[in-house]
């Protein structure tokens, strides 16, 4: 049985997603009974006044300059696993441990940073992004651009088999755009960050050369190796599978005028019967679309009578948006120096953050030996749809009988995910 699939750990995960200071969250944890040595878990308190990270992180999610979009919904994280607690409560108050964040560029962002590098008119952006760039540099914060990488995964995947034979060959594969990016992101990343402090004058230390060399190297190992390539597959086919949902809540939505209760029916059945897994986000994204379209401004233009010139390319485009958090969630269980580690976004792009925000996650729970993951949402999924009058058809989806059902199929595969986005989007071509 899965892990995350037996009792004590859905108590403990259900009552996490309830705790609001230390106290609540170890009682929690106290279900687990030490049967789960390999667990971790990471919970955002809003009773509890300790703060892990830079307290300067705040200006970047401070309007109107509100660029940094966190996984976590507050900044007041908790720790958890049978062997911190056991270590925290044998050395008292003063026991300590590194907690490793980072702020992750997206692709505006790194477009940006490599106009900036090369010197390049920025046009209208030019005095927000100088000003960005100036107090990370200032600060002297911890960013990086893998996020940037997962968001063109859906550009490099096509050249990841047929030109990895040697890390210069798929190198010369890639755009030279993107290629040129990647380079001045590598520029950018060797700035002495307390030279710059001092004279704010932002010295890179690699030479242009040195940097392309880095660049090569990097993306030839998060892409072509075998250790990328299996983590790329696997990011592939979680995004395809959240297009293929995305489509059949486009076409839910479109097909009647009938009430939210009545398409999440529709929408858990197209769920177990076609996509054959069930994701927490995309549900509670599709209720809140269904009863509201305004809601969703990346979907409320989709709509009987729309173009559909490059709506497919549209749809694929935001099922990248919404398959982010999920890369996220591959760096809390690889880690950093630290003990633990709390990935943010650092982005221009409002449709990015709304995506986000529709699913606040309050805390994670991870298996720190087998990388399983299990997002804690601030809103527990069976409450709100009890809330919302969806009982019945979550009760239902979540039968022993319907889940073994879906559970006893065999794993998707890319091809078999393909065949079914080109039916599904066919039927909803056909409405519009």
């Amino acid at each position: 049985m899965n892990e995350f699939d037996q009792e004590e750990v859905k108590a403990c995960m259900y009552m996490l997603s309830k705790a609001d200071d230390p106290s609540a969250a170890v009682s929690a944890w106290t279900l687990l009974q030490r049967k789960h040595p390999r667990l971790s878990a990471m919970v955002s308190l809003s009773n509890y006044d300790k703060v892990v990270l830079p307290p300067w992180l705040k200006k970047y999610s401070a309007k109107p300059n509100n660029f940094l979009v966190p996984y976590f919904s507050t900044e007041k994280m908790y720790f958890l696993d049978d062997e911190l607690l056991f270590e925290m409560f044998s050395s008292g108050e003063d026991f300590k441990f590194r907690i490793d964040y980072t702020l992750m560029f997206d692709t505006n962002i790194a477009t940006y940073v490599n106009k900036l590098v090369r010197g390049e008119p920025l046009g209208n952006i030019q005095p927000r992004l100088v000003a960005l760039v100036d107090n990370i540099l200032h600060d002297d914060l911890n960013f990086d651009h893998l996020f940037y990488m997962a968001e063109n995964v859906k550009n490099v995947f096509p050249q990841i088999e047929r030109n990895a034979t040697s890390k210069r060959a798929f190198w010369r594969s890639l755009a030279k755009g993107f290629r040129q990016n990647l380079v001045s992101l590598q520029v950018f990343r060797s700035i002495d960050c307390k030279e710059y402090r001092r004279t704010s004058n932002p010295r890179p230390q690699f030479t242009y050369r040195q940097a392309a060399r880095h660049a090569i190297d990097f993306t030839y190992d998060f892409y072509a190796s075998e250790i990328g390539r299996d983590h790329i597959l696997n990011f592939v086919l979680v995004q395809k599978m959240i297009l293929l949902q995305l489509i059949g809540m486009v076409r839910i939505q479109l097909s009647s005028g009938k009430s939210a209760r009545y398409k999440m029916g529709e929408y858990f059945k197209f769920i177990h019967e076609v996509v054959g897994a069930y994701f927490d986000r995309e549900a509670i994204i599709a209720h809140k679309y269904f009863n509201n379209r305004n809601t969703m401004a990346t979907l409320e233009k989709i709509k009987k009578g729309c173009g559909k010139k490059g709506l497919l390319k549209k749809l694929d485009n935001i099922a990248w948006d919404m398959a982010a958090p999920r890369f996220m969630e591959k760096l809390i269980v690889a880690g950093g120096e630290g003990r633990y580690f709390i990935p943010m976004f650092l982005t221009f792009d409002a449709g990015l953050r709304e995506l986000l925000e529709h699913y606040p996650v309050k805390g994670v729970m991870f298996n720190k030996e087998s990388g399983a993951f299990a997002p804690i949402s601030s809103i527990n999924t069976r409450d709100y749809f009890k809330q919302n009058g969806c009982q019945n058809e979550i009760d239902h989806l979540y039968s022993d009988p319907v889940r073994s059902e879906r559970l006893s199929r065999p794993k998707p595969t890319r091809l078999i995910i393909h065949r079914l986005i080109r039916r599904e989007y066919k039927a909803l071509r056909s409405l519009i």
